[in-house]
């Protein structure tokens, strides 16, 4: 096709739309990859004039079509342009600003003026016209830019804005909603998704629709709290306590605020002294805080996390208990892990075995259980009041190095059968790392074996039985398998 059968092509087409219609200008023909969007109301500024780096522009509002396609290498600008400046000049337009390459200044300016209705690429001329015609419902407004990568294409954006009055009735407000009594946000109850064998502690609830993601009691253990930071860090004090840690889920219903608050709330009706309280980004990095509490907990954006620690005083020790709620980096509560610290002190009279119990139990019966062997809550990490009946036992498996013997870690029957069968065997191996380790005794002489809940010497009906079954015992090996 030729350059004056083309031109005629496209006058014919462009020709038959007018200012009003729906689409401005036709595409030119052989334009590929076309794409439309088009935007109910929004501001626009034209381009008016180029001084260097400097753009005067003028600002306008209103229903807002995008078109772009591309066209054959052989379009070049300046037919590309010339074709539409002369619909425009039929049309009677007035031409607000038009410029080519180097007459429409620094290129990264008009680049980001144009964004992100026109693209433009620095690297390739460009041509950009900007036309103000008067429609039959007020002033319309088209711009049109091109830009020519040589040997490959040449892209044609045009914007068409209809000045309207801004549409302010698409919104219907709604007058009796004033007179409404504020309503909460139904949030479902979940306690059917606590963990296995955890319970909110009597001292403290839960917030509705939350349940227990992880629970941990520790009968006697250490637990730092943080009473301060300074610049050098966090300020933390151990507490020789009784702990209970309950890790809650959160529904996305809540903000962070309402969780703090409420526990703050609850706090203040017991008459509680509030220790410490930080938030936000005076918590300073969450991973540190995580790490000084001693928690086993993912942490999630310094912004959105809140600490409290308080105190109560009774007759019986005084009573800790401190709250660390978490939010997402989009401010939806994530876990709130609340522990409460019950101030007590070390029980040593449970560590009844001696050596000549020991020997006689094994002289007698071919086993022995490792009274005062404690663990960790739900953990094959040991207490430190096990040490006694650690020494007790290397002392005897010294004087009998000839002799071998199983570790056999026993449980209750709290939880599943094989979670058990797995603690009792890590407990076991635990005891026999601490007599290798600490104590020099040849790991040959010992095996570890797990017996979960298959050999209760107590009733599991009760916490007094449960108690007695949890237990750990050497048993005196007649070969060598």
């Amino acid at each position: 096709m030729g350059q004056n059968t083309l031109l005629s092509a496209v006058f014919l087409v462009v020709t038959a739309f007018s200012a009003s219609a729906s689409t401005f200008f036709s595409t030119f023909p052989d334009a590929k990859y076309p794409a439309e969007k088009r935007i109910h109301f929004t501001p626009f500024d034209l381009i008016t004039a180029v001084d260097g780096d400097k753009l005067s522009v003028l600002p306008v509002s209103g229903k807002l079509t995008q078109h772009s396609f591309e066209l054959p290498d052989s379009y070049t600008l300046d037919l590309v342009i010339n074709n539409y400046l002369a619909q425009l000049k039929k049309l009677n337009a007035e031409i607000v600003f038009q410029c080519q390459q180097e007459a429409c200044g620094d290129p990264y300016v008009l680049r980001d003026q144009l964004a992100p209705r026109i693209t433009v690429d620095t690297s390739y001329p460009g041509a950009y016209v900007a036309a103000k015609l008067t429609g039959s419902s007020g002033d319309v407004y088209s711009v049109i830019y091109a830009f020519h990568r040589e040997d490959r294409y040449t892209k044609v954006q045009l914007v068409t804005l209809e000045t309207i009055p801004e549409p302010l009735d698409l919104i219907v407000a709604n007058p009796a909603f004033l007179q409404q009594t504020p309503q909460e946000v139904e949030i479902k109850d979940r306690r059917s998704e606590d963990s296995q064998d955890s319970a909110d502690h009597p001292l403290l609830g839960r917030m509705p629709g939350s349940f227990i993601s992880r629970y941990k009691q520790t009968n006697f253990t250490q637990v730092p709290v943080i009473v301060g930071m300074s610049a050098a860090g966090y300020q933390t004090q151990p507490l020789d306590a009784k702990l209970t840690e309950i890790r809650y889920r959160m529904p996305e219903e809540y903000s962070l605020f309402e969780i703090s608050s409420n526990y703050a709330a609850a706090a203040n009706k017991l008459a509680a002294e509030s220790v410490f309280h930080c938030k936000g980004k005076a918590c300073g990095d969450d991973a540190e805080l995580i790490k000084s509490m001693g928690l086993h907990q993912d942490d999630n954006t310094d912004e959105w996390q809140d600490y409290q620690l308080f105190k109560l005083s009774r007759p019986g020790g005084d009573v800790y208990f401190d709250i660390y709620a978490q939010g997402r980096y989009d401010g939806t509560p994530a876990d709130t892990t609340v522990r409460v610290m019950e101030l007590s002190a070390l029980k040593d009279d449970r560590v009844v075995i001696d050596l000549d119990a020991l020997t006689k139990a094994i002289t007698q019966s071919g086993k022995a259980t490792l009274e005062g062997l404690l663990f960790d809550y739900d953990s094959d990490q040991m207490l430190s009041e096990s040490k006694t009946v650690l020494e007790v036992l290397a002392s005897y498996l010294k004087q009998y190095p000839k002799l071998d013997f199983y570790v056999v870690g026993h449980t209750d029957d709290k939880g599943h059968n094989r979670y058990n069968q797995s603690l009792s065997q890590r407990r076991a191996a635990a005891v026999i790392k601490q007599l290798t380790e600490q104590y020099q005794i040849p790991a040959s002489q010992l095996a570890a074996h797990g017996n979960g809940e298959y050999s209760p010497v107590a009733s599991n009906a009760n916490e007094a039985g449960q108690r007695l079954n949890r237990r750990v015992e050497l048993v005196l090996r007649s070969d060598k398998k």
